[in-house]
Parts: structure tokens; C-alpha cells; sequence
């Protein structure tokens, strides 16, 4: 098997967008060892004909995570218990930590590599670990301050981050080489907290394949606008459902997809009426459906640092409004493939909507420059040379 000069070990998370990374480094001959989190921890070195083996799996971890989370969730939420998620971090991050290899890139994921990283480190070797979003920080502050905007009490708030995980996550960021961010927005989140010349840009990809537009001569009669992603504040929810509101569109829909969260039940009450449909949690399949049987996409998200639920949208042909810090600049040229809206704007967050609901030819031409967009820059493919191209300049950098 050819090996490339430049050896990566990879304990990544569960992102959509990794899934073909460990493929991509195993075919370029970059792979060196993969730390698989599936039904198991499992260690999974590639053999002399370049296909991947399991050396070693972990039954322990499994158990764990089944107990923990079982009990917990069986527990009287009266009883306001802390989840297991510290303790399941831990206990992988422990088994895979004894499992780092001599290489030149240990890539870890966002607080479940503290103890990997260090070992790395130890061994001379490069530490790169990934982060989904903006700086927790900033995640915990958006979303505390969103409730505040909408009046909502404590006890509705969603859930935040423990303030373990987060001090954890801060350790790996002051011990690591190097931190990829998904776009601007989270690289500038990261500069504000220090890190400015550790946090690089690797904009995600998605599954083009998977993901397509429907067919030109389908035709609708109905309009409609759709929403993926947790049903909250932070992600902009409450502006959309303010803006959906004014318009009071004829013959439209607005279709929210994802967990609703207990701080927008009396919002859904006050402002969704019978053009409004709350769908839940949908399957990979059924959101591709989704996409494909509207008209725009609106995410007008407070928080984020490139929601993978843009790129998706315009994978699948549809033209996208969304605020200026949900990661859209980066892929999104105000007017071409969509439109970029101020953060919390509901007047020009309505405008888009309208103009898309009155401009049918032309909004389905932006979802289609949308869809050529992603081909061009945003398929998994795209991620994983983007990614291999971060390795080789840090093992460069080093040597």
C-alpha cells in the first residue's frame, strides 16, 4: 500500500459531512489510524491491501453509554439530574487516548479529545481539533440572550452546554496546534476569544448525490417557505414565525422541521395559524422530500457557524434567506443564490419571503445557481481536500 508522506490519525465526530473522510485519507495513502465512534469504539489501522481493520474494540464503551443514558432518561425530571454526557466523553476519550500512534496529524473533535490530544502532543505529533460552530461562549450567550429578547422564563430555556464540557473544550482549544472552524463568522467568534491564529477555515460539504432538486416540469400551486433544524430561539425561529405572521400569505405554507423546544410553545400559539405545519424530527429521506417540495428555504439563525441545513437547501435547487451569521456568506451571494439578511431583521427577513413568493421564475433560477454553487465548492468531496490540504500544511509547518 502507498504511503503518502504526511500520516493522520482521525477521531472525528459524527458530522454528516466526515462520513467519507476516513475513505478519502485511506485512498490517498494518508491514513494511519482511524478511532471509529459507531455502535462501538473501535481502533481500525488500514492493512497491506489498504482496507481497513479492526484491531480493537471496545464493548465497555458501548455499555456505558446504554446504562447511563437509559437511566437517565428514566429518571423523575423533577429530579433536575445532570446528564451523562461528561462522563461518556470521558470514558471514550480515555480508551482512544491509549490507542494514539507516531503520525503526523492527530485530528480530534470538539471536547471528546482532551486526553488525546495530550498524548499526541507527548509523542511530537501535530493536534488539529475540529469545532461544529461559533465559540461555546457565544453559543451560550446567544441563546441566553434570545429567551431574555422573548421573555421567556428559566424553566422553558433549552438546555445549554454543561459548563464542564465547555471548560473542557477550552483546555483542548489552549493545548491544540490548530482549530477548524467551519467559515468566517466562527473563525472571527474564535479571534474574539483569543484564538485568532489557531482557528482555520474548512468550510463543510454535503451529499450532492443524495441531495437534488426536484424535476423542472413538476409543477405546485401551493407556496411554500420551509425551516430545518431545532425549532428555537437561537436558531431564528421566533423572527420567522414574527415574519410569516405579517405576511399572511394566500395559498402558502411555512414548514417547520426538527425538535421543537419548550421556550417556543407560546410563540407557536401566538403566531402559527393553519398555514404554519410543525413536522418534528424528520429521517435523512423525508427532509430531502422536504426540500424538494419547496420553494425557499428561510434560517434566519442568530447562532451558528455554517448550518449544514444551508448547504442542503441549496443542494437541493432551493434558493436561500438567512441571517448574516448563520455562516450564508460564505456561501451565498446576496441576490444569486439567495438572500443574506441582518441578524434579527424582520422586516427585511419578511421582504426576501415576499420576493420570493412574487418572483417564482426567478427564485427557482437562484435555487438552481444554488444548487451549481454546492457542486462546485460544497460536496464531501470538496471537504475532504480541503481538510487533507489543512494536514499537509501543519505537518509542513512543523517539520
Amino acid at each position: 500500500m502507498r504511503r503518502d508522506r504526511v500520516s493522520v490519525t482521525l477521531a472525528v465526530g459524527a458530522a454528516p459531512y466526515q462520513k467519507t473522510l476516513a475513505a478519502s485519507l485511506l485512498r490517498g495513502g494518508m491514513l494511519r489510524r482511524f478511532l471509529s465512534f459507531g455502535a462501538y469504539l473501535e481502533i481500525q489501522d488500514p492493512n497491506e491491501e489498504g482496507v481497513l481493520e479492526e484491531i480493537k474494540r471496545f464493548p465497555i464503551n458501548r455499555a456505558v453509554n446504554r446504562v447511563a443514558w437509559g437511566v437517565w432518561r428514566r429518571l423523575p425530571k423533577t429530579l433536575d439530574a445532570p446528564s451523562p454526557v461528561m462522563a461518556t466523553i470521558l470514558l471514550a476519550d480515555h480508551l482512544q487516548s491509549r490507542w494514539i500512534p507516531e503520525c503526523g496529524v492527530f485530528h480530534g473533535w470538539m471536547g471528546q479529545s482532551l486526553a488525546s490530544i495530550k498524548v499526541a502532543k507527548q509523542k511530537g505529533v501535530v493536534t488539529l481539533v475540529e469545532n461544529v460552530g461559533r465559540h461555546p461562549g457565544h453559543f451560550h450567550k446567544a441563546s441566553w440572550e434570545e429567551c431574555d429578547r422573548f421573555g421567556i422564563a428559566e424553566k422553558d430555556r433549552s438546555p445549554l452546554l454543561p459548563a464542564a464540557l465547555i471548560r473542557r473544550m477550552e483546555r483542548e482549544y489552549e493545548v491544540c496546534d490548530a482549530i477548524a472552524v467551519p467559515s468566517n463568522v466562527a473563525q472571527a467568534s474564535f479571534a474574539e476569544f483569543g484564538y485568532a491564529k489557531k482557528a482555520i477555515v474548512v468550510h463543510p460539504g454535503v451529499d450532492a448525490d443524495f441531495l437534488s432538486p426536484r424535476a423542472e416540469d413538476a409543477k405546485r400551486t401551493i407556496f411554500r417557505a420551509c425551516f430545518a433544524g431545532r425549532v428555537e430561539l437561537a436558531k431564528g425561529a421566533g423572527y420567522l414565525l414574527q415574519a410569516w405572521k405579517r405576511l399572511a400569505l394566500p395559498n402558502a405554507e411555512l414548514v417547520l422541521a426538527g425538535e421543537v423546544r419548550p421556550e417556543m410553545k407560546e410563540l407557536l400559539r401566538s403566531c402559527a395559524d393553519s398555514t404554519v405545519r410543525v413536522m418534528g424530527v424528520l429521517t435523512a429521506t423525508e427532509l430531502a422530500e422536504l426540500y424538494r417540495s419547496s420553494d425557499v428555504f428561510a434560517f434566519p439563525s442568530v447562532n451558528e457557524g455554517l448550518a449544514m441545513v444551508l448547504l442542503e437547501a441549496m443542494a437541493s435547487g432551493l434558493t436561500v434567506v438567512a441571517s448574516d451569521v448563520s455562516g450564508a456568506t460564505d456561501c451565498v451571494s446576496e441576490g444569486k443564490e439567495g438572500f443574506i439578511t441582518p441578524v434579527r431583521d424582520v422586516d427585511r427577513l419578511a421582504e426576501a419571503i415576499l420576493w420570493c413568493y412574487e418572483h417564482r421564475d426567478e427564485a427557482r433560477t437562484m435555487g438552481r445557481a444554488a444548487r451549481a454553487r454546492v457542486e462546485r465548492e460544497f460536496t464531501l468531496e470538496h471537504y475532504n481536500q480541503r481538510m487533507i490540504a489543512v494536514y499537509r500544511r501543519l505537518a509542513g509547518a512543523a517539520a
